[in-house]
């Protein structure tokens, strides 16, 4: 277990150093990302204590003990992020976060986050060797590459007779987890509890088509205060790191989490554009209406005054035939006056 520990806080030495300048994202809760300047003031194995740069965070921004976010370095032109989940928090500036999950490019990591509800098992590893731990792993994810390869069900029931795992588990089953899911860990609530370094193997299942399975190894890296539920009952939010996991399965969670954020995003343009989420937009609407019919109304009614008068002033006007009368009277009364 040392020396699996001892690889990744190799891979944190190599990127982070105290005094450098990262950058922090920190999820938003109607989507999308805020990010910020901070300084690295200590860095040890995978913890780092950062301060970000601005006083104070806008309104719609929260970050608190258990909070997951984003940490990003430059390597030359590339971006490189990790995950992290502060562990404590000092004066609203100053974060503690310890970082799970190796540094990736974040074009890769566009879609980095999100909470999910997922069925699962996850099992407490009480004992056993790393090597022996890492070879029942490598067998459970063998026996579901058989079964998406299309071996028939009798030659997996076979295989699955045939190993005796190395290392006892017990596996608890959880139809409905809320977790947080990255491609290097996840934070979830259990229904027990556990302590920082703790094992803890898993099997997620992902809705995807057609369904996938990913099994992986992940260690405790930070456990928060029990949660008492409403119903009754505590559960216990920790954060994880996957230790054991294949690539094609780390690419798995990401197509998952990027479909969901996608589908995500198509709910929230829709509501943007439903009357029912523009009341305000629906009530400009509606005055522009009314000003519109009144203006053609007022121009109605011009039109009817001038029509009325018009005619009105033909009326008492007299016709061409009086006139003419009037006319040849007058030059009859001339012409006997001479």
């Amino acid at each position: 277990m040392e020396r699996m520990k001892d690889d990744y806080y190799a891979g944190y030495r190599d990127y982070l150093r105290e005094g450098m300048r990262i950058e922090i994202g920190i999820p938003l809760s109607g989507g999308g990302v805020f990010r910020d300047w901070a300084i690295v003031s200590e860095s040890h194995e995978d913890e780092l204590l950062a301060q970000i740069s601005r006083d104070v965070l806008p309104t719609d921004v929260r970050v608190d003990e258990g909070s997951i976010l984003d940490v990003s370095i430059w390597i030359r032109e590339e971006v490189y992020t990790s995950s992290g989940i502060v562990i404590e928090k000092s004066g609203g500036r100053v974060l503690r976060i310890r970082l799970f999950g190796p540094f990736t490019l974040r074009e890769r990591r566009q879609f980095f986050r999100l909470g999910l509800n997922l069925r699962l098992r996850y099992a407490r590893v009480r004992d056993g060797s790393r090597n022996d731990l890492e070879k029942d792993w490598e067998r459970r994810r063998a026996l579901e590459q058989m079964q998406l390869q299309g071996y028939d069900e009798a030659v997996i029931a076979e295989e699955k007779g045939r190993y005796r795992p190395l290392v006892p588990l017990a596996w608890n089953e959880m139809l409905w987890a809320e977790v947080n899911l990255c491609g290097g860990g996840m934070l979830i609530n259990l229904p027990e509890p556990v302590q920082p370094d703790d094992l803890v193997a898993l099997e997620i299942h992902l809705p995807l088509a057609p369904p996938r399975r990913v099994h992986t190894v992940a260690q405790v890296i930070h456990a928060m205060k029990p949660r008492e539920q409403i119903k009754g009952g505590v559960l216990f939010p920790v954060g994880m790191q996957f230790l054991l996991l294949d690539e094609r399965d780390r690419d798995l969670i990401f197509r998952h989490i990027s479909v969901t954020q996608i589908e995500h995003l198509r709910i929230l343009a829709d509501r943007r554009t439903s009357p029912l989420a523009q009341p305000a937009a629906l009530e400009r609407g509606r005055w522009q209406q009314i000003a519109v019919r009144v203006s053609w109304s007022l121009v109605a009614l011009v039109l009817a005054f001038l029509l009325i008068r018009y005619l009105v002033q033909y009326h008492e006007s007299p016709s061409p035939n009086q006139i003419q009368k009037t006319y040849e009277k007058s030059i009859r009364k001339y012409r006997h006056q001479e």
